[in-house]
């Protein structure tokens, strides 16, 4: 009978000893996968912020800033280029491939012959040895422009601007314009052109993003047109999405 009390605790032990190595296996799986994939999302979200890990597709950045490495893509580029380059003005996106792919608003330049009048969405690819090269280049047309290279503006007509530098001018006038917008805000990004009527048209370049958490959209480019009156007061008269993707 001593015997058999003994063996049946013997049993008993090892069967707890099993059970409690089980249930810590299974609770070091559950309680380290999950911080694996928070550290791993965080690692990608540092390497490639602007994109929200969004490989293969295109997203707005949170800042269209031109910073110096993309300032140094430009310059690797620039070497394809023949007789002529783009300054950039505004980074719109990037896409990641086998390699990345890159969007910026620039401005296209001559030279030695004071510069295209147009604003230009310029597409680079940059390869896994960081190589960069022209994707492609898809010119924003301002009404009545469709075949303004360097010739001069047509009177009356609109005019590419010579700096697409956001002024407190160009802020006042898309703060009165979207002063009783509803639904989404605008981002003045870029200044692209003009057209003196009677009082003045306003081309814009901006990010526009919804205002309304139940809409859930994604912010996007814009191409704002403001009416500005003799008197000042402005009014939208109509915004065209702009979007980005290698034709």
């Amino acid at each position: 009978m001593k015997n058999l009390t003994t063996k049946l605790l013997t049993l008993g032990l090892t069967a707890a000893m099993l059970t409690t190595c089980l249930t810590a296996c299974n609770t070091s799986k559950r309680g380290s996968d999950p911080a694996a994939g928070q550290n791993q999302t965080k690692q990608e979200q540092e390497a490639d912020p602007d994109m929200k890990n969004n490989v293969g597709s295109w997203a707005v950045p949170e800042s269209s800033e031109v910073t110096e490495e993309h300032k140094k893509i430009f310059e690797n580029m620039k070497s394809q280029l023949d007789g002529f380059y783009y300054e950039p003005v505004a980074f719109l996106g990037s896409q990641v491939v086998a390699g990345k792919n890159y969007c910026f608003l620039g401005k296209p330049t001559l030279k030695s012959n004071g510069g295209l009048k147009s604003f230009t969405l310029v597409y680079i690819y940059v390869d896994l040895q960081g190589k960069a090269s022209l994707l492609a280049n898809d010119r924003l047309v301002l009404p009545g422009t469709e075949n303004a290279g360097k010739e001069e503006p047509v009177p009356g007509g609109w005019s590419y601007a010579e700096s697409a530098e956001i002024t407190d001018k160009i802020k006042q006038v898309m703060d009165k314009a979207t002063e009783t917008l509803t639904g989404a805000t605008y981002e003045p990004v870029a200044y692209i052109g003009s057209q003196v009527v009677s009082g003045t048209n306003h081309a814009i370049f901006c990010k526009a993003t919804p205002s309304v958490k139940e809409l859930n959209g994604a912010s996007k480019w814009v191409l704002v047109y403001v009416y500005e009156n003799l008197e000042g007061k402005c009014e939208i008269t109509k915004a065209e999405d702009v979007q980005i993707a290698v034709k």
